[in-house]
């Protein structure tokens, strides 16, 4: 290393090793076809003095220097010699100039480095080609590459090592307002975090490195805080004592983790004024449906700290009750023609073929979008022409498989679904992701996500939800109409009360209008 440039002064001594350092330095920017004016005159001296005003070393730069030298007022013009010949200049423009001076120094040996940076950038080289066997589009990979290349950079001038990497040094990576940029490397985005498709790049490739025992686990990054114990203590008392599915589970959980914070960690304080306070804030500009959720969480959670005997058992009936009358509304239905359009919408492509599997099953069978998520390579029959479902009770039952659902069935899963898989059958669950890596669908949000671009592309308007149920209703209102008995729909729904049905009764409204009988007290109306 340069011993007289470690912490130098605007000594005439000092500028001599200076200017000789900065001829070697013009003349590899002059090989390069730059502008030796713009970058030697105006930027690396620029910053050879700020350092010198700002009393800060250049074995010292980093990331955090150069921001600081990019961002700074300037008034170095009226505070350094005539020798320095600082010119006007824009700073954020300067920024390529500058780091292709902080490399110079760099690779000179002035300034230390980590040394990583090429075996960073093979590891990512080798992740990408993984990838690409995975069949991610070259759009994905292009997103993982650029973030991955922008950490990469931000490490090398921040001098960490890719492998001494901790959660709370990638929460500064992405509050970052540094430019992640490398002429003829990478240029990066000036001032900006990465989006949600780039950090989606990075962390499959952090999974990657920690799995491989590379880097240590960065979860604590993934999530933002843990869990309280007597969640986990919930959560286990809602499937052992009352077996309710991990959907139902997960929908407690979520919802009584947003209210602990304003009903407290300790049940001992929990009174009626509280529980309601509690649930009024929460269910303020909502809809009653969220309200009764919510009230049924609520009511749920204070069973399980009655069963610690932590409060009283009449506490629960503090939890207000939102009114819901029984069949007080119309189920929302499309017309068979536009089903039959929204079907045929799905187009040929593999997704394509997916989709309208998904949507004959939602047609024909009226399943629900939990039963299509749930749905296994097991539970379809292909010599008893059935397939066998479980539903929300968890009872499993055989329906008639149509043929034209089997057909659609047998064509996903020999040509489509084996595009997208890679190898036939390999995943057990039926319906998997379109886009790499393949993986099956862990919500009913993505059936409902299917349903309403479908729906969407057909130009289908409804007058209520747009989710998976429309189908359902449909086909439970089309077989009402056409005079097929509620014990046979009922059955067919899976509902495990006949009142449930009833209310497909009212879906008939020509049969209605025949038994309609005047308004007592009224007129012709």
């Amino acid at each position: 290393m340069h011993s007289a440039l470690k912490h130098w002064s605007m000594s005439s001594a000092s500028w001599i090793e200076m200017d000789a350092l900065l001829a070697e330095f013009t003349d590899r920017v002059r090989r390069e076809g730059l502008d030796e004016y713009r970058v030697t005159g105006r930027v690396a001296r620029h910053f050879l003095a700020w350092l010198e005003l700002s009393d800060l070393a250049l074995e010292k730069v980093n990331a955090t220097v150069i921001s600081q030298f990019l961002q700074h007022d300037c008034e170095c013009f009226n505070d350094a010699p005539t020798a320095v010949k600082l010119r006007p200049w824009r700073k954020r423009r300067s920024s390529p100039d500058l780091i292709r001076f902080v490399r110079f120094l760099e690779q000179k040996g002035i300034i230390p480095v980590p040394g990583d940076l090429d075996s960073n950038l093979q590891l990512l080289e080798q992740h990408l080609a993984q990838m690409r066997s995975a069949g991610y589009s070259d759009k994905a990979m292009k997103n993982c590459r650029a973030s991955c290349i922008s950490l990469f950079i931000w490490l090398h001038f921040s001098r960490i090592r890719l492998c001494k990497l901790t959660p709370q040094a990638l929460k500064q990576f992405r509050k970052r307002r540094f430019i992640c940029s490398i002429p003829g490397l990478y240029a990066g985005h000036a001032w900006r975090t990465s989006s949600r498709a780039d950090w989606s790049g990075l962390r499959g490739f952090l999974n990657h490195l920690a799995d491989t025992g590379m880097i240590q686990p960065l979860s604590p990054v993934m999530t933002d805080t843990a869990a309280p114990q007597c969640i986990d203590r919930f959560e286990t008392w809602l499937v052992r004592y009352r077996h309710l599915s991990a959907s139902t589970v997960n929908r407690h959980t979520r919802l009584i983790t947003m209210l602990l914070p304003d009903l407290g960690m300790d049940p001992g304080i929990y009174d009626a004024a509280l529980i309601r306070r509690v649930f009024f804030i929460h269910i303020d500009n909502r809809s009653s449906d969220y309200a009764a959720t919510l009230g049924s969480t609520l009511r749920m959670y204070l069973r399980f700290v009655v069963s610690e005997g932590a409060v009283s058992q009449a506490l629960i009936a503090a939890v207000p009750r939102v009114p819901k009358w029984s069949l007080s509304a119309l189920p929302q239905y499309i017309s068979a023609a536009d089903m039959e359009r929204t079907i045929a919408s799905c187009g040929d492509r593999p997704a394509g073929i997916r989709d309208r599997t998904i949507l004959l099953l939602l047609a024909r069978l009226a399943l629900r979008a939990g039963d299509i998520t749930a749905l296994r390579i097991g539970d379809i029959d292909w010599n008893r022409a059935e397939i066998r479902v479980s539903g929300k009770s968890r009872r499993q039952t055989a329906l008639p498989l149509p043929q034209e659902v089997g057909d659609a069935l047998y064509l996903y899963l020999m040509k489509a679904r084996r595009t997208i898989d890679g190898l036939p059958l390999k995943e057990q669950k039926v319906f998997l992701g379109s886009l790499a890596p393949y993986r099956p669908f862990n919500a009913t949000s993505t059936v409902t996500s299917i349903v309403r671009r479908a729906l969407n592309r057909a130009g289908v308007v409804t007058r209520g939800g747009r989710g998976a149920h429309v189908f359902r209703h449909s086909q439970a209102t089309a077989l009402v109409r056409a005079g097929v008995s509620f014990e046979v729909i009922s059955s067919l729904l899976r509902h495990a009360s006949m009142d449930t049905t009833m209310i497909y009764a009212k879906a008939d409204t020509r049969m209605l209008r025949e038994v309609a009988q005047p308004w007592l007290g009224g007129g012709d109306s």
